[in-house]
Formats: structure tokens, sequence, C-alpha cells
């Protein structure tokens, strides 16, 4: 099955605005702490579908693999924390 990437983002934002199936999430480059949160909507707001918290004392990298979850109300990226770090989503 191909999928799509976000590319690499580090600031909150709309992955996609249409229904999609989530594959995966990748982050790495982990400053200090934080925390990632995927939504099934278009803005941080709606059901959450992923909460990744890291920390780069303890991390270099995560994959979260998400089996196609379906997000009929399209997918939004937050990133939080006092950290910063670099994610991927991985989305069909």
């Amino acid at each position: 099955m191909a999928c799509n990437s976000s590319g690499v983002k580090t600031s909150s934002t709309v992955i996609s605005n249409d229904r999609c199936k989530l594959i995966s999430v990748h982050a790495s480059d982990f400053s200090t702490t934080g925390t990632i949160k995927i939504y099934n909507n278009t803005a941080a707001s709606g059901t959450e579908l992923v909460r990744i918290a890291y920390d780069a004392s303890k991390q270099v990298a995560i994959e979260f693999d998400m089996h196609g979850v379906i997000a009929d109300g399209g997918l939004y990226l937050e990133l939080s924390g006092s950290g910063s770090c670099a994610v991927s989503v991985e989305f069909a």
C-alpha cells in the first residue's frame, strides 16, 4: 500500500484536509521535552488520535505505527512543550 507523507514538520500544522487513513508517525531531533498530538480534525480540537510524550535525555527517535486509523475530519499535528522536534506523518 502506498501512502503520502507530510514531509518533516517542526511546528503545528494541518496535515490533511480530507478523510484519510493515518499510517504512522516518525519523530526525531528532540531538543528537550514535549508532546506530539494528532487530531481527527483540521484544528487542535476534536478526537485526539495520537499523543506521544518525548524526552531528549531518553529518546533519539520514535516510530508510532497507527495501522490505518480512519480520520474522517482530516489530520492536524500539534507540537507543544518546552522542546522542539522534527515529525513526519504518513497517511493514505
